[in-house]
């Protein structure tokens, strides 16, 4: 709590005890003019005040002056009532300070509230692009391995991930603004960093085929024409590679035209993530087969085939 807002706070309690101490203070009309004595209000004699029988029968030319007991009572009135007017104002006045004071205290935390989302946006906007460009380059890495076409949420999901291990004080500060930070910053270049290595991935998958196949398969080029594409796909020879993919290497004990593949498109990495495995056999089994017209992956027409693959496949490839 900020020295401003104690004093603001101070001041506020102070007007009460103000208050209270004025209404503790005033006096009561009858104790504050009432005489000591009852018989300082008494005339010395009866006869002291009794007109004589004379005078009583004439009308008298000057006002019967007041009793001293009746001068009393109005004074105390008139008191009375400029005591009242006087706190009265005295109240409204506090009154109104303190309205004062709490629109200050008021407008004070408003402001420390904007300082902090100024602060917090400064913060944002300045901070180091090379954090995030690695936080996008390692949950590009990670997606590709156990996801390869994750939905918004595991986009998400990841980047904070690498993000909170990268810089997590910066993350704690976006708080309720990583979504739109997330939007705005990370998911339309992490999308097409994934995608870049989707498509060197592929590509490498491709040129595997036609390493392993050697001989056996036609060339193709990646930007044929539909009709292009259709003829290479007629040919047997295209027919007979497609066949050939779950068979031994002639000369070779160990491996399988799709195993010996996919050794070449990992060949430093052990342990080979299985959804990349089944990614792998998908985009062979897409481009040999002679049945469709496609040479060109896509998200559509990989998925089911990967479905399938992640279930059935793997007892072809126990080297991995």
């Amino acid at each position: 709590m900020s020295i401003r807002t104690i004093i603001l706070k101070s001041m506020v309690c102070n007007i009460e005890f103000f208050k209270d101490k004025i209404l503790a203070s005033r006096p009561s009309s009858a104790s504050a003019l009432r005489p000591s004595s009852a018989s300082a209000l008494r005339p010395s004699s009866a006869s002291a005040l009794r007109p004589s029988s004379a005078s009583a029968s004439r009308p008298s030319l000057f006002p019967r002056p007041l009793l001293e007991s009746e001068d009393s009572d109005l004074t105390s009135s008139s008191v009375d009532q400029m005591n009242d007017a006087v706190t009265r104002r005295i109240f409204s006045k506090l009154d109104n300070l303190k309205t004062l004071l709490e629109k200050v205290k008021k407008n004070q935390e408003d402001m420390k509230e904007e300082i902090k989302t100024i602060k917090e946006e400064v913060a944002i906007l300045s901070h180091d692009q090379a954090y995030i460009d690695a936080v996008i380059i390692k949950s590009a890495q990670d997606l590709l391995e156990k996801k390869i076409y994750p939905n918004y949420d595991e986009f998400k999901e990841s980047a904070e991930f690498f993000l909170r291990e990268s810089d997590n004080e910066f993350f704690s500060t976006l708080g309720s603004k990583w979504e739109p930070y997330f939007e705005k910053k990370i998911r339309k270049a992490l999308s097409k960093r994934l995608r870049s290595l989707r498509g060197t991935l592929c590509a490498r998958v491709k040129t595997a085929i036609f390493e392993n196949f050697s001989n056996m398969l036609p060339p193709i080029s990646n930007v044929a024409k539909a009709s292009e594409i259709a003829a290479w796909k007629k040919k047997l020879a295209v027919s007979n590679c497609f066949c050939k993919l779950f068979e031994k290497i002639e000369d070779d004990e160990n491996d399988t035209y799709i195993t010996k593949i996919i050794k070449n498109v990992w060949p430093k990495k052990k342990n080979i993530p299985n959804l990349q495995i089944a990614w792998a056999i998908s985009i062979s089994e897409i481009f040999l087969n002679p049945k469709n017209e496609v040479i060109k992956m896509s998200e559509e027409i990989i998925q089911p085939a990967l479905a399938r693959n992640l279930v059935s496949k793997f007892h072809i490839t126990p080297d991995f």
